[in-house]
């Protein structure tokens, strides 16, 4: 999953519509992802 969302792939996630601070599994900062309607996208990569 996070490969596709690197590579722009909007992801179905369901949260809150916000801006998101995404994180890989060992806990390093990769940058800004923002869920409208139920669809992560990427914002931010860092």
């Amino acid at each position: 999953m996070l490969e596709k969302f690197l590579n722009g792939v909007k992801i179905n996630y369901t949260a809150t519509d916000d801006v998101y601070r995404i994180y890989k599994e060992n806990g390093s900062f990769i940058g800004l992802g923002e869920i409208k309607e139920n669809i992560l996208k990427r914002d931010v990569i860092l």
